[in-house]
């Protein structure tokens, strides 16, 4: 039986002991976030920690992760270029964060004027300069190395093979331009649509080769030039008249 005294030595003992069972457990101990609140942390797995995940760590920095239960930050993520030292912040739709890349790549590329290297960097889009000059052959336009020279198609008259004379002026300058360019060349050899397939196949290799002829009086190594007839497979005109017959009766002249 529980006398008076018994029962006032019991209620004292637990006013005794309310205090200390209102404290909860000790730092960094705890129950719930409750106990961490005084440290800005949360109660993970009866530990007070910094974060249990991103939101605890990203309310000021997009790029904020919880990683291992501490604040850190995203592998790569930036919010400014600042952050991607040789590199460009790359902004990730949805979001208030990018991601670290290169400063171009097909889905970004350069400004106007530039090209993106092998490296990924935005370099001055010239070949050439005047301390950085073309191959030979070729000559500076404007930062790009082009043919110093463009070989242009002879003309024939009809059934012919022969140079005719309003077209030297045209076959001389290219002699000139293959000199220049010192590459190998091909002469093809080209007819309108009269005439069987294999009459037209012979008369373009008689004009590829008529021209050949000429070029090698010019000075052209033989061995530089091959010649071969497309007949009337490749036309420049469709028409069936004369003034487009006359366009594709030719020979033409391609570097190799």
């Amino acid at each position: 039986m529980i006398t008076g005294k018994n029962l006032a030595k019991l209620v004292g003992l637990v006013l005794l002991l309310l205090p200390f069972a209102a404290c909860g457990p000790t730092y960094p101990n705890c129950d719930t976030d409750q106990h961490c609140v005084e440290k800005n942390e949360v109660c993970v797995n009866g530990l007070c920690k910094q974060c249990r995940d991103d939101s605890q760590c990203n309310a000021a920095d997009p790029c904020g992760a919880c990683l291992g239960n501490a604040c850190g930050r995203r592998s790569g993520c930036c919010t400014s270029d600042a952050d991607c030292p040789g590199g460009r912040c790359w902004n990730v739709a949805g979001t208030n964060a990018g991601q670290c890349g290169a400063q171009c790549n097909p889905q970004h590329p350069c400004p106007a004027g530039q090209r993106c290297n092998a490296q990924g960097n935005c370099v001055p889009d010239s070949q050439c300069s005047a301390s950085v000059p073309c191959p030979p052959g070729q000559r500076c336009d404007n930062g790009q190395c082009v043919q110093a020279c463009s070989l242009q198609a002879v003309n024939f008259d009809f059934n012919e093979s022969r140079i005719r004379l309003d077209q030297q002026d045209t076959i001389n300058a290219n002699g000139d331009c293959i000199k220049t360019n010192g590459k190998s060349v091909r002469v093809e050899g080209h007819c309108d649509e009269r005439g069987t397939e294999e009459y037209n196949m012979a008369l373009g290799e008689r004009r590829a080769s008529s021209s050949k002829r000429y070029l090698k009086n010019l000075g052209i190594s033989s061995s530089s030039m091959r010649t071969i007839s497309y007949g009337e497979e490749k036309p420049v005109c469709t028409s069936s008249n004369e003034s487009c017959w006359s366009q594709n009766r030719r020979a033409e002249f391609v570097f190799e």
